[in-house]
C-alpha cells in the first residue's frame, strides 16, 4: 500500500482512505525526536499501539554498543536488505521471527520542557534494618505513618490557610526524575543528539555502578539516554503483555487465583522498589505488565505520567475538540463505544468509520498480517454493481457451505469426545471456522504491493505469480475470509510492483481502480448493506461468536473455544454480548403526507422503484415532501422483513417472543405463495440477489383489485410501534451490553505544587484500575485503548458497583482498599490535571495508612491474601532468571542452588502454586546443560508434590529427553542408579514407568544412542512382541525398517506427550460439561488397553545420535565400586568421579571404523588380517584403552588426545556398570512376571539392536598378529563390535535366569530366538532387511549363552527344538543361494563363524553318538554349501546379474539330483564367505570332534577336506601337501589338548553321555597364558560380556545357582501362562492359582491395600493392628510370609487403610485417623473428633497434588484435614435435612474435584470439594451402600446390600450399567482398567465390564486355595494378582 514517506502509519495516498489512525501530536513529536537523537531511520520506527512509546527495529550489535555504554552511540545502521513493507511488517507485535542480527527495542521518552514544575518530597528514607518483617515492626510502622498522615491532614486543613511559613522547598521535577531513573535502573544517562555532553552531567554526582535494576520484576533498561530536549529509556521489546493474556489467552489464568495473585505480587514488588527509590510508576494499565510464556511478569513504567502541562491554554484544547467531535463525520478519538453505537444507529457516522472503530476497539492493528482490520465483502462483482451478499452468514460459511461446516464441527466434536492424545492443548475442539482473516489471505490480498521474498516466505515457497487471483471477482469468490479496508479506500493496492504479476483487475463496470474504490465504498454505505450490517457485526464482533447462537449460525471460532494456554498477541475478540441494534430507518407514523389509497400506492411504488434502480446511488437516504412513498420503502419493519422465507429465525433475536413465531410462519407462507406473481419492476434495489428470495417487497404480491372500494390499505410493512421497539432495543443493548453510558470527565485543573507521595497514591489507584480491568477484561474492551486514567477509573468503579459478584473473593479487599469502593462516604474529592490523583486517600482507613506496595506485600496487612509460599517462589524464579548457563558446570551449580530453595517453596505449596512453579522446572529439565541434573535433583520433590497422574502428564516427556540426549555422558550415571529409578517408579506409578520410561532407561545397555540405524530399534518392537512369539503366525511380523520413522521429531519419543514448558493448568477442561469426560485422553492410561498403548510402551530411540559411540564397557562384578547416590557427594565436585566432559568420543569411534575398513582393503578378506585370537582381553574388564590400542595398532594411526578418550571410556564403563546393577536390582524388585514381561522383553529387543548396521558388524581390532587358524579353534569365535555392545544386555538377561531359574531360558528366551530366526512368510526369494540380519546374529549369540547355562537333562529335552527351530532356520539363511544379506559378505561371514562356534559347543556338550542322532541334519546342511558352490563354479554359471527380479531365477540341477533356484548376483557374496579358509575353519574342529562319524554324517567331507588342505598349502606350500590333511589332524592334537588344562567342576561338566569327556579338556584357561596370542584367545562367545570371571566364560556348562526366588510349582505355572499372554490383552483373567499366604492377624481382615510399587501391601484387621507385608515370590505357592512391620497404636477394629500419594504416608482409621510412616512405624498425626460420641465412619484419601484426607463422621459431616497443617481445612454438612443414615463409604474422583458419599439408606451425595456445594443427591440403591469407587471420566461404581453393583456417570440421573448378584451382596470390589473384580461372602470372584456390552463372569473359590469367608479384596494391576482377606485373619495371594 502506498503510504506516506517512512514506515510510520501515515495518510494513504488516496484521499478516500484516511482510515489509518494518525499518531497524535505527542507521538509524532516523539518519533521525530527518536529519529533525530538516535539517528534511526524513520522507516524502522513505529508507534506502539497505545501511543506511550516507540518500537524500533535495530541491529543487535548497535544495541550491544548502547548496553556497553560506548560514548557516543553511532548512528543506527539502516535495514538495507529489507524492503519498506518488510520492515513495516517486522515492527508488528504479532511477528515473532526477525532476520538474524536484528532485534526490536522500545524507546520511552520524556520531554524535559514538561518537567519544569517543582516536585516535593524525596524518596522515603530506607529502614536501617533489613531483616525479615515482624508483626511488631509492622505495627510500629503503621502507627508512625498514621500519626504523620493525621498531622499533615490537620495542618493542610486548619493551619496552612493562616500560616505565614514559606512552602517547603521542592526540587525541579527533571532533576529528581533523572536521579530516580538512574537509581532504579542501575545505570547512568548517556548523552546523545546534538550536544555530546549534556550540561546536566557536569553537576551530577558520581554515577551509580552499572548493575541490574533495583528489582528484577521491573523490565530492565538496555540504556538511559539524554539529549538536550529529551530523556530516553530503552527497553528490550517484549511481545506479550497482560492485556494479551486476558484478551487472547484467557484460559491461561482461568481456574487459578494463584496465577493472578502471583502476577500482582511481582507487580507490587516492582512498584515497591520504584517507590523506595523515589520514582512513581505512572498510570499503569494491563499493557504495562509484560509477561512471558511462564507468566513471569515484568513491569514497564509509564513515564509519560510525569509530564506536566506546558501552559494553561493547552488544557482547553481537548475539551474543545471533544465538543466538536459530536458533528457528523469520522468519530472523535476519545468517544466511547456507547456514543459510537448511537451515532451509527442514528446514521450520524458512516458504516466504514464505524466498522474501523470496532476493529480498533478489538485491538486490530493496520499492517499486522495476523491481525489486520476486517470489513465485510458486500457484493460479488458478477453483475454491474454486484449482487449483494447475505450478511447474515459469515463469508466462511458462504464459501464452504453448511454441509462442510457441519461435517467439520461433528468430526472435531467426536474426536474431542474420544480425547485424542496430542499437542499442548486438546487436539480437536469442536469448531466451524478457524479465523476471520488469516495471514496467508492478507498477503494474497496485498500481493501486488508486497515484496516477492515476503510472499515466498508466507504464501508459497515457490514463486508462481499467476496463481494469485487476477481479478476482484476471482479474489472475492476464492477467499473464505473477509475483506480488508484497502479495497474500500486505497486504489494503489491494485497496482503491482512485480514485473511478472499483472495489476489486479477491477470489474468491467469500473474504468479505473479509483473509480472502483469509490463505487465499492458507496456499496458499503448503501441502504441494503446498512439494514443488515448489524447481523455481520454480531457474527464478527458480537454475541454470535459464542454459545448456542454461534453453533446455530455455524460460527464457532477455534480461537475462542480451544482454551489455549500459549500466549498470543492476536485472536478473535468479542465486543458485544447482546444483539446489536439495527440502523434506525425512521418512523412510518410521522410521515409528512397521509398514506395513499391502494391503486396509487402500487403505481407509485413501481415508478419509484424503477427510479431507484436507475439512480443506482443507494447511499443517500431520500427525504423530501414531494416523494412520500420513497420514504415508505425503507420503513418496513427491519426485523420482520429480514426473515428467511421459512420463518426459521425468531422475530426478535434478543427476546424470543413466542407469540411472534406463528405470525412469522404466516408471513413467510404468504410471501412464498405470492412471490411467483411479483412483477420485475417491483423489486427493491437489493432483490437482485437470487440467493435471497425472502427479500422481496411484501406489497409486490398484493392484487390491486382485492381491497374493497374506498377502504384505505396501509403498506404491508406499516409498523406504528417500530420506533418504540427500536428505542427499547437500543436501550437494552446499552444497559446490558455496555453497562450504560459513562460521563466524560470535566475540565481538569492543574495544581501548582506536586508532591511525590501524591504521585505514589496515583500509582496505587492506577494499580487498582489495572486489577479491575483484569477482572472485567471482556467488559472494558469497549473503552478506547488510550483512554485516560480517570475515564478508566470511572468505568471500572461503575463495573465493580454493578457486578460485585464477578470480582474474585481474593481480590475484593484489595480493590476496595485501592479504589475506596465501599467507604462510608466513597472516595474524597478528586484532583484535576494530568499529575493529579483520581481522589484523595483518607489519612487513616480501617486503621491503616493509605495503601502502598510495602503494605500490600506485608504478610500482616491481610489486604491481599498472598499464600505463604509466594516469597520463596519469587526467590526461586529470581535465581532461575539471574543465572546464565553456558556449560554443564554452571548448569549443575544452578540446579543445585535451586534445589536448596525448592524445599521452602514446596513445603506449603498448593496445586495452584504448582502451576506457577512447574514451567520453570520443565524448562530446566528440557535444556541441554541442566536436563540431567534437574532430573536428579528436582524430579523427586516436584513429582512428590504433583502426584503420579500429573507427574506423568508433565514430567514424563522431559525425563525421556534426559535419557535420550546423546553424548551427555557427564553426570548421566546418576539417572541409572537404583535409588533414582526407585523414585521414578514411585512417583510416576509402576504402570507408567514400565510402559513409557523403562525402554528408554534400558537403551544405555546396548549403547543404542550410538548409531543412527539403531534409532529404529524399538520401533518394530510391538510387532516383535506380538506377532513373533509362539501362538502368532510366524510370518506376521513386520520389522522395524518398514516403519517410516525418519520424519519424526526426535523429541517425540513415540509418545504423543504435550509440551507444557509454556504453561500448566491442572484444570485444562474446566469449562466442559461434567457429563462428558474429555480429560481422560490427556493422561497416560493406567494399563495398556490398546495397540496404541502397546506401541507407546515400546518407546522410540532418538534420531539425534552420534555416528558410532559403541559402548565398549563390560559388566563389572557387583561388589566393585559404584557411583555415589547421595546428593551431597554429587555436589562435592566431579573430580572424585573423574566425570569430565568427554571430547574424544567421535574421533575415537571414527578411528575404530577406519581401522576395520583399512584391514579389509589391505587383505581382501577380513579373516586373514584378523588373527585367530581376537582381542587380547583381561579376564573381567574390557577397558577402552585396550580397544583404542588395538585400533591404532591396526592402521598405524594413534589418537591425538588419548586422555579424553580414556576418561570417556572410564565414564562409559562406570555408566554401564551402574546401569547393569540397576537392572539386576530392578529384576528382583519387580518379581518374575513383571520382570519377564517388561525387563526381559525389552532386553531381548535391545539385543537385536546391538548388531544393527555395518559398524556393529566389524571384527574388533586384534591385539597382535597370530597364526590365522589352527586345529584348536573349536569353541571360539572372534568378537565383533556388536558382541562388545551386547555384553551388558546378555549379562542382564542371564541374571534374570539366575534369579528365576532355567524356565526363563527355555520358556522365554528360546521362543524369542526361534521367532528371530524364523524364515519370512514370502515363499519366493527374499532379501533380508538389516534388522532381520541383526536378529540372526543376536539369536546365535544368545543361544550360545543359553546352551552353557542349561543342565544336561534340559539340553537333551530341548535339543530337537534347538535343531529344528534355531539351527536349521539359521543355516537356511546362511547357505541360501537366493537370499542376500544387506551387509553383504561381512554379515554372512560373522554369522558363519558364530554358527560354527555354536554347533561345536553343542557337539562338545552332547558327544559323538548324540550328534549323529540329533544334529546330523544341521551339520550336513552346513557342509553341503561347499559342494553346491563347487558345482556352480564348475558349471561356470555366468548370467546377467542385472536381470534379477524381472523373471524367475535360473534353476540349476545339482549332483544330488535336486533342482534349486540360484541368484547369480549372490555368487560373488557367497564366494567371499565360503572360502578355503572357511572350509579349513569348519573342517578341522568337526573332524576332531566327530572322528569317524564325520563320514556317516557328512557326504561331502572329502571335498571340504581337500579345500582345507588347499588353504594350508596356500599358507606354507613347502611344509604341507594337499594329501596330508587327514594325518595332520592327529598331529595337531597335542597343540590344542594340553592335559594340564584346568577343568572346573569336571564331573559336573562331563555330562551323562558316555566317553566324550574331550570337550572339557579342550580349554586353555586365559589366566594361565594371559599374553599368549595362541589359538584359543578369548573363548567367550559374547566377546567380553557375560558374568563373572574368564574361566566361567570359557566353560561349556555353568550350572545356574539355586535362588530363593526360583520359579517352581504354582509360581512356575502362573509365570508360564503370563509370559505367553499378549500385553495387549486388557482383560483380567482369574485362574485360582494360589501363590502365597500371609498369616498373622488374629481377627478378620477388614481392609487390604497394596502400595503403589506393588512390592508391599497393607492390611487392617479386627485385631486392632495394621501390618505391612512384602510381596516377593518365594517357593512353589505353599509358602507363608511374615509381615515386615506391625502398627499397634489403634484402640479399635481398623476398617480403613490407605496411602497418601505425595508423602507416601499410611492412613488408617478405627474411628480415629492415624497417619504414620510405613518405614519406621512412627505415628505422625492422629485425628480424633472432639466429641467421642461422633466417631468417623468412612475415610478417603485425596489424590495428589492434594495432600488432604477426607473423613465422614456419624453426624453426616464431611471434614478435610491437611496432614501438613494443624486443624481442619473444611467442614461440610452432607445431611441437608435428610435422614439418610450413616455414611458408609467415601470415594474421591481421580482429579480430586469431587467426593461422593454413600449412606446406609442407599442414598448417595456428590459434593464439589472446592466449594462444598452439593452437586447431586439421589437414592442410588435400596439397601445399605457397601463400597464406592470413582474412576476416570466422572464414573462412579457402587455396590449395595441389595445385591447390586451399579455404574453411574456423576451428573446423569440413570445408571450406565447395573449388575445383580444372585446369592450374596458384593461387599468388596476393585477396579482393573475398564473391569470391576468383585467378591462376595459366598467366596465368589466376579469380573464385570464397565464398557458396552455388559458382561459378567464369576468363579467360586476352592477350599484348598482359600479357607474362611472372603472379607476384603484388592487387585495388583501390574502383576494381575488378587489379595484376598478372610475372616480367619489369613490373606492369600491368588492369580
Amino acid at each position: 500500500m502506498a503510504q506516506g514517506s517512512g514506515g510510520r502509519e501515515g495518510t494513504p495516498s488516496t484521499p478516500a482512505g484516511g482510515w489509518y489512525p494518525l499518531p497524535g501530536a505527542d507521538m509524532r513529536e516523539l518519533l521525530r525526536s527518536v529519529e533525530r537523537d538516535l539517528s534511526i531511520d524513520p522507516r524502522q520506527l513505529a508507534p506502539a499501539p497505545r501511543g506511550t512509546h516507540v518500537v524500533a527495529l535495530v541491529p543487535a550489535r548497535w544495541l550491544a554498543g548502547l548496553r556497553d555504554r560506548r560514548l557516543p552511540p553511532g548512528p543506527c545502521p539502516r535495514a538495507e536488505g529489507l524492503a519498506e513493507a518488510e520492515v513495516r511488517t517486522l515492527l508488528q507485535r504479532s511477528v515473532q521471527r526477525l532476520p538474524p542480527g536484528w532485534t526490536r527495542v522500545e524507546v520511552h521518552g520524556l520531554r524535559k520542557r514538561r518537567l519544569c514544575y517543582p516536585l516535593g518530597g524525596g524518596p522515603a528514607p530506607e529502614d536501617g534494618s533489613c531483616g525479615p518483617e515482624t508483626l511488631t515492626r509492622f505495627m510500629q510502622d503503621v502507627a508512625a505513618q498514621n500519626y504523620r498522615n493525621l498531622w499533615r491532614h490537620a495542618y493542610h486543613r486548619y493551619a496552612q490557610p493562616y500560616s505565614r511559613s514559606p512552602a517547603p522547598s521542592a526540587a525541579p521535577a527533571l532533576e529528581s526524575v533523572r536521579q530516580a531513573l538512574q537509581r532504579v535502573y542501575g545505570c547512568c544517562f548517556l548523552p546523545v543528539g546534538e550536544a555530546t555532553q549534556c550540561p546536566s552531567h557536569a553537576r551530577e554526582g558520581p554515577c551509580p555502578p552499572r548493575g541490574g535494576p533495583a528489582c528484577p520484576s521491573l523490565l530492565r533498561a538496555e540504556a538511559l539516554l539524554e539529549s538536550p530536549e529529551m530523556l530516553y529509556v530503552v527497553h528490550p521489546h517484549l511481545p506479550f503483555s497482560l492485556h494479551d493474556v486476558v484478551t487472547f489467552s484467557p484460559a491461561k489464568l482461568t481456574n487459578s487465583q494463584a496465577k493472578v495473585l502471583f502476577i500482582l505480587f511481582r507487580v507490587l514488588r516492582a512498584m515497591d522498589a520504584c517507590h523506595r527509590q523515589g520514582l512513581a510508576c505512572g498510570a499503569l494499565s494491563l499493557h504495562h505488565v509484560a509477561v512471558d510464556e511462564k507468566l513471569c511478569s515484568e513491569l514497564r513504567l509509564d513515564l509519560s505520567a510525569y509530564e506536566g502541562p506546558e501552559e494553561d491554554e493547552s488544557q482547553e484544547a481537548p475539551m474543545a475538540r471533544r465538543e466538536a467531535g459530536r458533528q457528523p463525520g469520522p468519530p472523535p478519538g476519545q468517544e466511547e463505544l456507547g456514543g459510537l453505537v448511537l451515532d451509527w444507529v442514528h446514521g450520524r457516522i458512516s458504516n466504514f468509520h464505524y466498522l474501523m472503530e470496532l476493529n480498533r476497539l478489538a485491538g486490530r492493528r493496520p499492517g499486522d498480517p495476523n491481525y489486520h482490520p476486517v470489513l465485510p465483502w458486500v457484493v460479488d462483482f458478477t453483475t454491474p454493481h454486484g449482487r449483494f451478499r447475505d450478511l447474515r452468514k459469515s463469508k466462511f460459511r458462504l464459501n464452504k457451505g453448511d454441509k462442510q461446516l457441519d461435517f467439520t464441527y461433528e468430526m472435531t466434536r467426536q474426536a474431542f469426545v474420544a480425547g485424542g492424545a496430542g499437542g499442548g492443548e486438546p487436539p480437536h475442539v469442536p469448531h466451524h471456522i478457524s479465523d476471520v482473516l488469516s495471514d496467508i489471505t492478507y498477503y494474497v490480498y496485498k500481493a501486488r504491493r508486497t515484496p516477492r521474498a515476503v510472499l515466498c516466505g508466507h504464501v508459497r515457497a515457490q514463486w508462481e505469480p499467476h496463481e494469485y487471483p487476477a481479478s476482484m471477482e476471482r479474489m472475492q469468490s476464492w477467499t473464505p475470509d473477509e475483506c480488508i479496508p484497502e479495497f474500500y479506500s486505497d486504489p494503489s493496492i491494485f497496482r503491482s510492483i512485480h514485473p511478472d504479476m499483472p495489476d489486479l483487475d477491477v470489474p468491467s463496470w469500473c474504468g479505473s481502480s479509483q473509480e472502483f474504490v469509490a463505487a465499492h465504498r458507496a456499496l458499503l454505505e448503501s441502504r441494503e448493506v446498512s439494514q443488515d450490517l448489524h447481523h455481520w457485526i454480531d457474527l464478527t464482533f458480537g454475541y454470535k461468536l459464542q454459545g448456542k447462537e454461534a453453533v446455530k449460525e455455524k460460527n464457532v471460532c477455534l480461537h475462542l473455544v480451544d482454551a489455549h494456554t500459549h500466549l498470543a498477541s492476536y485472536g478473535v475478540v468479542q465486543l458485544f454480548d447482546q444483539p446489536h441494534p439495527p440502523r434506525l430507518a425512521g418512523t412510518l407514523a410521522l410521515l409528512p403526507e397521509p398514506p395513499l389509497i391502494p391503486r396509487l400506492l402500487i403505481e407509485t411504488i413501481q415508478e419509484t422503484a424503477g427510479q431507484e434502480d436507475v439512480m443506482g446511488n443507494p447511499g443517500q437516504l431520500p427525504n423530501g415532501v414531494g416523494r412520500p412513498v420513497l420514504e415508505a420503502a425503507p420503513c418496513e419493519a427491519t426485523w420482520a422483513r429480514d426473515r428467511p422465507a421459512a420463518g426459521e429465525e425468531d422475530l426478535e433475536q434478543a427476546t424470543e417472543a413466542l407469540d411472534s413465531i406463528s405470525l412469522a410462519g404466516k408471513a413467510g407462507d404468504q410471501l412464498a405463495s405470492s412471490s411467483g406473481q411479483a412483477a420485475p419492476g417491483l423489486l427493491s434495489f437489493s432483490v437482485a440477489s437470487a440467493s435471497r428470495p425472502g427479500r422481496r417487497s411484501k406489497a409486490a404480491g398484493a392484487d390491486p383489485g382485492e381491497g374493497e372500494e374506498g377502504r384505505i390499505l396501509l403498506p404491508e410493512g406499516f409498523h406504528p410501534v417500530q420506533a418504540l421497539e427500536e428505542l427499547e432495543k437500543t436501550g437494552n443493548f446499552l444497559a446490558k451490553g455496555l453497562g450504560g453510558l459513562w460521563e466524560v470527565p470535566g475540565q481538569p485543573r492543574g495544581r501548582p505544587a506536586v508532591q511525590l507521595r501524591h504521585l505514589f497514591h496515583r500509582d496505587m489507584q492506577a494499580l487498582g484500575v489495572l486489577l479491575a480491568e483484569m477482572v472485567f477484561a471482556s467488559r472494558v474492551r469497549t473503552l478506547q485503548p488510550d483512554a485516560p486514567l480517570r475515564v478508566r477509573f470511572q468505568a471500572v468503579r461503575a463495573l465493580c458497583t454493578r457486578h460485585p459478584k464477578e470480582v474474585p473473593v481474593s481480590l475484593q479487599p484489595v480493590l476496595d482498599t485501592l479504589l475506596q469502593l465501599s467507604g462510608p462516604e466513597g472516595p474524597l474529592g478528586a484532583e484535576r490535571g494530568p499529575l493529579g490523583r483520581l481522589f484523595e486517600y483518607r489519612p487513616v482507613s480501617r486503621g491503616l495508612p493509605p495503601p502502598c506496595p510495602g503494605q500490600l506485600l506485608s504478610p500482616f496487612s491481610s489486604v491481599v491474601p498472598f499464600p505463604p509460599y509466594f516469597p520463596a517462589l519469587h526467590r526461586f524464579i529470581l535465581l532461575y532468571q539471574a543465572r546464565r548457563v553456558e556449560d554443564e558446570a554452571q548448569g549443575r551449580e544452578l540446579v543445585f542452588a535451586l534445589w536448596q530453595q525448592l524445599g521452602a517453596v514446596l513445603s506449603d505449596i498448593s496445586p495452584e502454586g504448582l502451576e506457577v512453579l512447574l514451567p520453570f522446572v520443565l524448562s530446566l529439565m528440557s535444556e541441554e546443560h541442566t536436563a540431567v541434573y534437574a532430573a536428579w535433583y528436582l524430579f523427586e520433590p516436584v513429582a512428590k508434590a504433583l502426584g503420579p497422574k500429573n507427574a506423568n502428564k508433565y514430567l514424563l516427556k522431559p525425563l525421556i529427553g534426559a535419557y535420550e540426549s546423546p553424548g551427555q555422558l557427564h553426570g548421566r550415571v546418576y539417572l541409572y542408579t537404583d535409588c533414582f529409578v526407585a523414585q521414578l517408579m514411585v512417583r510416576l506409578g509402576l504402570p507408567a514407568f514400565l510402559s513409557h520410561l523403562l525402554p528408554h532407561v534400558l537403551q544405555v545397555l546396548a549403547g543404542t544412542e550410538a548409531s543412527p540405524e539403531e534409532s529404529k530399534d524399538l520401533a518394530g518392537a510391538a510387532e516383535d512382541e506380538e506377532s513373533g512369539l509362539p501362538g502368532a503366525g510366524p510370518g506376521s511380523c513386520a520389522f522395524g525398517e518398514e516403519i517410516p520413522m525418519d520424519g519424526e521429531p526426535p523429541a517425540s519419543s513415540g509418545l504423543g506427550l504435550p509440551d507444557y514448558t509454556s504453561g500448566v493448568s491442572f484444570h485444562d477442561q474446566a469449562d466442559l460439561p461434567e457429563t462428558e469426560d474429555f480429560q481422560a485422553g490427556l493422561y497416560v492410561t493406567e494399563s495398556p488397553q490398546s495397540q496404541e498403548a502397546e506401541a507407546v510402551s515400546l518407546g522410540r530411540l532418538s534420531d539425534k545420535s552420534s555416528t558410532s559411540e559403541t559402548s565398549l564397557g563390560e559388566e563389572r562384578a557387583p561388589d566393585d565400586g559404584g557411583a555415589p547416590v547421595d546428593k551431597s557427594s554429587l555436589q562435592s565436585g566431579d573430580s572424585s568421579q573423574d566425570l569430565k566432559q568427554s571430547e574424544g568420543s567421535e574421533e575415537e569411534d571414527e578411528e575404530e571404523e577406519d581401522s576395520c575398513v583399512a584391514l579389509e582393503e589391505e587383505d581382501g578378506q577380513p579373516e586373514e588380517a584378523d588373527g585367530a585370537s581376537g582381542l587380547a582381553l583381561s579376564d573381567t574388564l574390557l577397558s577402552m584403552e585396550a580397544a583404542v590400542a588395538g585400533s591404532s595398532g591396526g592402521d598405524g594411526e594413534g589418537p591425538e588426545e588419548p586422555l579424553p578418550e580414556q576418561s570417556e571410556g572410564k565414564e562409559q564403563k562406570i555408566l554401564l556398570d551402574t546401569a547393569c546393577r540397576m537392572v539386576r536390582w530392578l529384576s528382583a524388585k519387580l518379581g518374575p512376571t513383571v520382570a519377564s514381561r517388561h525387563v526381559a522383553r525389552n532386553l531381548l529387543r535391545l539385543l537385536t539392536s546391538c548388531y544393527v548396521g555395518p559398524t556393529r558388524q566389524q571384527f574388533t581390532a586384534s591385539g597382535g598378529e597370530s597364526p590365522p587358524l589352527s586345529a584348536g579353534n573349536i569353541y571360539q569365535q572372534r568378537p565383533v563390535l556388536g558382541d562388545v555392545a551386547s555384553g551388558p544386555v546378555l549379562s542382564c538377561l542371564l541374571h534374570l535366569a539366575h534369579l528365576y531359574g532355567e524356565p526363563v531360558l527355555t520358556y522365554q528366551y528360546l521362543p524369542y530366538i526361534s521367532y528371530l530366526v524364523a524364515p519370512g512368510s514370502a515363499s519366493g526369494p527374499s532379501r533380508l532387511n538389516s534388522r532381520k540380519e541383526a536378529g540372526l546374529l543376536a539369536a546365535v549369540t544368545l543361544t550360545q549363552k543359553i546352551i552353557v547355562c542349561l543342565s544336561d537333562s534340559t539340553l537333551m529335552d530341548i535339543l530337537p527344538r534347538i535343531s529344528h527351530e534355531v539351527l536349521l532356520p539359521v543355516l537356511s539363511f546362511l547357505t541360501s543361494l537366493v537370499t542376500g544379506f544387506p551387509s553383504g559378505a561381512q554379515a554372512r561371514t560373522i554369522l558363519c563363524v558364530k554358527t560354527i562356534s555354536l554347533i561345536a559347543l553343542i557337539c562338545l556338550r552332547i558327544g559323538q553318538e548324540m550328534v549323529q542322532q540329533h544334529l546330523s541334519e544341521p551339520v550336513a546342511a552346513f557342509f553341503q554349501v561347499f559342494s553346491q558352490l563347487h558345482e556352480l563354479r564348475q558349471q561356470d554359471l555366468k548370467l546377467d546379474p542385472t536381470g534379477r527380479g524381472e523373471g524367475p531365477l535360473p534353476e540349476v540341477v545339482f549332483s544330488d539330483g535336486q533342482q534349486r533356484p540360484v541368484d547369480p548376483a549372490l555368487l560373488d557374496e557367497l564366494e567371499k564367505v565360503f572360502t578355503l579358509e572357511m572350509a579349513y575353519t569348519i573342517y578341522v574342529p568337526f573332524s576332531c570332534l566327530l572322528g569317524d562319524i564325520i563320514r556317516k554324517i557328512i557326504p561331502n567331507h572329502e571335498l571340504v577336506g581337500e579345500l582345507a588342505g588347499l588353504y594350508l598349502e596356500s599358507l606354507s606350500p613347502s611344509s604341507r601337501s594337499p594329501a596330508s590333511v587327514e594325518p595332520a589332524v592327529p598331529s595337531a592334537g597335542p597343540e590344542w589338548d594340553p592335559q594340564g588344562g584346568r577343568c572346573p567342576q569336571d564331573d559336573g561338566h562331563s555330562g551323562t553321555f558316555g566317553s566324550v569327556l574331550v570337550g572339557n579338556r579342550i580349554q586353555v584357561p586365559a589366566d594361565s597364558q594371559p599374553e599368549s596370542p595362541g589359538p584359543l584367545g578369548p573363548i567367550s562367545g559374547a566377546g567380553g560380556g557375560g558374568l563373572g570371571s574368564g574361566s566361567e566364560d570359557n566353560a561349556l556348562k555353568q550350572e545356574l545357582p539355586r535362588s530363593a526366588h526360583g520359579l517352581s510349582g504354582n509360581w512356575l505355572a502362573y509365570w508360564q501362562y503370563e509370559v505367553g499372554v499378549s500385553q495387549q490383552d486388557a482383560h483380567f483373567h482369574f485362574h485360582q492359582i494360589r501363590l502365597q499366604s500371609f498369616p498373622g492377624h488374629s481377627g478378620a481382615v477388614k481392609c487390604v491395600a497394596p502400595l503403589s510399587g506393588e512390592d508391599f501391601f497393607l492390611s487392617g484387621s479386627k485385631d486392632r493392628t495394621v501390618r505391612l507385608w512384602p510381596l516377593y515370590n518365594y517357593g512353589d505357592g505353599t509358602c507363608e510370609t511374615a509381615p515386615r512391620l506391625v502398627y499397634t497404636q489403634h484402640r479399635k477394629s481398623v476398617f480403613f487403610v490407605g496411602q497418601l500419594e505425595a508423602p507416601q504416608h499410611v492412613v488408617s482409621c478405627d474411628g480415629a485417623v492415624h497417619v504414620w510412616d510405613p518405614f519406621t512405624g512412627k505415628t505422625l498425626r492422629a485425628v480424633e473428633l472432639l466429641d467421642s460420641r461422633v466417631p468417623l465412619t468412612a475415610v478417603a484419601v485425596m489424590p495428589a497434588p492434594h495432600t488432604s484426607i477426607t473423613m465422614a463422621s456419624s453426624d453426616s459431616t464431611l471434614r478435610f484435614v491437611d496432614c501438613r497443617k494443624p486443624g481442619l481445612q473444611h467442614e461440610f454438612r452432607l445431611g441437608g435435612g435428610l435422614n439418610a443414615g450413616l455414611v458408609r463409604s467415601l470415594a474421591v474422583s481421580p482429579s480430586g474435584r469431587s467426593v461422593v458419599a454413600g449412606f446406609s439408606s442407599g442414598f448417595m451425595v456428590l459434593l464439589d470439594t472446592r466449594t462444598g456445594l452439593v452437586l447431586r443427591g439421589w437414592p442410588a440403591h435400596e439397601g445399605d451402600i457397601l463400597q464406592i469407587k470413582a474412576v476416570e471420566g466422572s464414573v462412579l461404581v457402587s455396590s449395595s446390600s441389595d445385591h447390586s453393583l451399579t455404574v453411574w456417570k456423576e451428573l446423569e440421573p440413570k445408571p450406565t450399567h447395573h449388575y445383580k448378584s444372585a446369592s450374596d451382596p458384593i461387599h468388596t470390589f476393585d477396579l482393573y482398567g475398564s473391569q470391576v473384580v468383585t467378591g462376595t461372602a459366598a467366596n465368589k470372584i466376579g469380573v464385570c465390564s464397565l464398557l458396552e456390552p455388559p458382561s459378567q463372569a464369576t468363579t467360586k473359590l476352592s477350599s484348598e486355595n482359600f479357607r474362611g469367608t472372603l472379607t476384603s479384596l484388592a487387585l495388583l494391576p501390574t502383576k494381575r494378582h488378587l489379595l484376598l482377606g478372610s475372616d480367619n485373619g489369613v490373606i492369600r495371594l491368588l492369580a
